[in-house]
């Protein structure tokens, strides 16, 4: 017979000489073992609803119990409520993308990953995983996702070659970019990267930036997702560096053309995927992870997200078929930004903008 957790306890205070550490079955005596529980930390959207979808499949394996939080705002929010509490934090497994990954390793709040569980992240690219000063990798990839430029084909057929071709007067008011907090500052090192510079040599990337806005070929500074997409679909604008989520978003209603494969330049990758913190329940929360890297869990989680799958072998969405890269081509066209330089600099960075850039866009 099956026993709860609730009728053991009543028969333990009456006296029926059931074991206090155990239960009865067939005759002998074995451990009661509750479920593991973990508290998991979400995106919303079509994130959460592909997630327990996924779960209910590991579910059927797997008792460890399942309950969610999602995102309010930025994932870099979690950062400070976790802050507030630690060591107390009830969170287990956070779903964050690299630069919120790089914040927690900081603050070494993280366990390293423990591969003789989460067996499926021997298959996921090294560079896509997070890892602290000892090399211990820290995260379990599940998307890949970035920030490009690109263009609406039915508005600019010609399209364009460089980003130094956007200097040219047909691009005038055409541009459409994001404030260096968004993206954290992604715009800026890829200007920086054209004219020979990086995110720590991002002088010459200023320069550009500040050719762009002189020239008036900034025609918009959106500082979300929501704007990005309105600019595009206006018609207003037909020229962009923005993450894949928004290019995405215009693709289901505009011919969308990513120029992530230009000879001077790089298309930004940065991975979203789980982390686990110090003190949850670990066997649990690396099944859990691993159970997500899984190539066809890996597939159906990317499927409707416009992000790429992590895992080489999972199917990519159709409509994304040429937007991220073969494990062959990282080298010569993907860019891994150093998130965790870029943290420390983005309070400067935006005041800089607002004092040398802005005031530019308006007279432009």
């Amino acid at each position: 017979m099956s026993m709860t957790r609730r009728a053991f306890n009543r028969a333990a205070l009456t006296g029926t000489g059931l074991a206090a550490t155990g239960v009865l079955t067939g005759g002998l005596i074995t451990p009661a073992r509750a479920a593991d529980r973990l508290l998991v930390v979400q995106w919303g959207a079509n994130w959460i609803e592909v997630s327990k979808q996924i779960t209910a499949d590991f579910n059927k394996t797997n008792p460890t119990q399942i309950a969610w939080e999602l995102h309010s705002g930025g994932a870099a929010a979690v950062v400070a409520k976790i802050k507030a509490v630690w060591p107390n934090t009830q969170y287990n497994v956070l779903s964050v993308w690299d630069p919120v990954f790089r914040a927690m390793i900081k603050e070494d709040w993280l366990l390293p990953i423990d591969e003789s569980i989460v067996t499926n992240l021997k298959t996921i690219p090294d560079q896509f995983i997070q890892k602290n000063d000892k090399g211990q990798k820290m995260s379990v990839p599940l998307s890949t996702a970035g920030a490009f430029w690109g263009y609406r084909e039915d508005m600019l057929p010609g399209g364009f070659t460089s980003v130094e071709d956007l200097l040219r007067p047909e691009f005038k008011g055409k541009l459409c970019v994001p404030y260096p907090i968004g993206l954290t500052g992604l715009f800026i090192v890829s200007c920086a990267i054209q004219r020979g510079g990086s995110e720590k040599n991002a002088e010459p990337g200023w320069d550009l930036v500040k050719e762009l806005a002189a020239k008036g070929q900034i025609g918009m500074i959106a500082t979300n997702n929501s704007e990005y997409i309105n600019a595009m679909a206006s018609g207003e604008y037909s020229v962009g560096f923005w993450n894949n989520g928004g290019w995405f978003a215009t693709a289901k209603n505009f011919p969308v053309k990513l120029k992530n494969r230009m000879p001077d330049n790089k298309g930004f990758l940065y991975n979203e995927g789980f982390c686990v913190l110090k003190g949850a329940p670990e066997k649990a929360a690396f099944e859990f992870a691993n159970f997500f890297a899984e190539p066809k869990m890996n597939e159906l989680y990317n499927m409707n997200l416009g992000s790429g799958p992590t895992q080489p072998s999972a199917k990519t969405n159709p409509m994304l078929a040429d937007w991220y890269y073969t494990p062959e081509e990282l080298p010569k066209y993907a860019y891994f930004a150093d998130f965790a330089y870029l943290g420390s600099v983005m309070n400067e960075w935006n005041a800089r903008w607002e004092r040398e850039i802005v005031p530019l866009v308006r007279r432009g």
